[in-house]
This record gives structure tokens, sequence and C-alpha cells, in this order.
């Protein structure tokens, strides 16, 4: 069994346009990319390496460090990620609001966290593998 061809072009439109999609998320869900990531990656790849404009090449490379914040979650991160949007930014400290955020917050702490860890991790990761292709920053 062959591994599905991808055309590169259409695999980064779709991307661009799932990335243009407005979002106050900082973790973004992965199925809400047309393609796996790891195929999303390597179109980027090669269309950085034969990309000739700088700002397309600015545009390439930060699409890819973006496409760490696509992550695969369980139903119990969705549901934590979900419980955060609710609960909406942190209120001063020691008003009664943020007591109540703070109660809410402490049932999602643990997938919020896993997903925060996995997030950190491969943005890491890709932004090493950047300083191997064209354009550093």
């Amino acid at each position: 069994m062959s591994a599905p061809n991808y055309d590169a072009r259409e695999v980064l439109e779709s991307f661009v346009a799932t990335l243009g999609r407005p979002t106050d998320e900082f973790v973004r869900d992965a199925r809400e990319l047309a393609h796996p990531k790891d195929v999303i990656k390597s179109a980027l790849q090669l269309c950085m390496r034969t990309i000739d404009g700088a700002d397309q090449l600015k545009y390439l490379r930060y699409a890819y460090r973006s496409l760490g914040s696509y992550q695969v979650l369980s139903d119990e991160e969705r549901e934590a990620l979900s419980a955060l949007r609710e609960i909406g930014p942190p209120s001063p400290p020691g008003s009664d609001l943020q007591g109540e955020q703070a109660i809410r917050i402490k049932d999602f702490a643990a997938p919020l966290h896993a997903v925060l860890i996995r997030l950190k991790e491969e943005t890491a990761v890709l932004a090493q593998e950047l300083k191997l292709l064209p354009g550093q920053d």
C-alpha cells in the first residue's frame, strides 16, 4: 500500500486558509486541518526551499511555527479548553470573580497542562527545524 500523494500547492493553500480564520485561541484543534500535520510540514519545507520572495518566505516561516499551535486533542482536553474560554481572562487578584475562576479552573488544570506541555515541546522542535531551513530569522 503506497502513501497518498499530495499537491503541495493545495496543501499550502488549505493550511493558509485555516491559519487565516480569525481566532483568539492559542491552542487550535488539529481536526481543523485539511491534511495531516506532517504533510503540511513537508509542503511548507518544500515551499521554503523554492520560494524567491522575502515576504513570502517570512510568512511561510510564520506558518511553520504556527503549525505547533494545532494539537490533537482528547475529549477531556477539548472540554478543558472550552471551559477556559467560558471562564474568560483572569480577573483582578483578590476579586470575587478571580476566586470563582480559580475554583472552576482547578478541575481542568491537568488536561490543560498536558496540552500546554505538548504545544511548548512541538513549538521548540519546529523552531529548531526552522534553523535548518532558508530564511533564518
